[in-house]
């Protein structure tokens, strides 16, 4: 397994913040496939502030900053679900 999917998979449940604005995106999901180097991540988002099909780059405070191209996928009740595909 690929240290990039360890690490989110050891912060599921975690809020990245959105760097340059006050929104914030909780990962839900990290779905790991046959390919150590091939996974996705899912986020949830505020239903009000839905963001654009995008790189941003999430921040968590003791972190690196991580830019993600992120994709709207739909609402999930009040929350905006997003996805990551890594794919090297």
């Amino acid at each position: 397994m690929s240290t990039v999917v360890s690490y989110f998979q050891a912060r599921l449940g975690a809020e990245f913040s959105i760097a340059g604005t006050a929104l914030t995106l909780t990962l839900s999901d990290v779905a790991p496939s046959a390919h150590p180097q091939v996974f996705s991540l899912t986020f949830q988002g505020p239903a009000e502030a839905e963001i654009s099909q995008q790189t941003v780059v999430l921040e968590r405070p003791g972190d690196a900053a991580q830019a993600l191209f992120i994709v709207p996928a739909g609402r999930d009740g009040s929350r905006v679900q997003y996805h990551a595909t890594f794919n090297n």
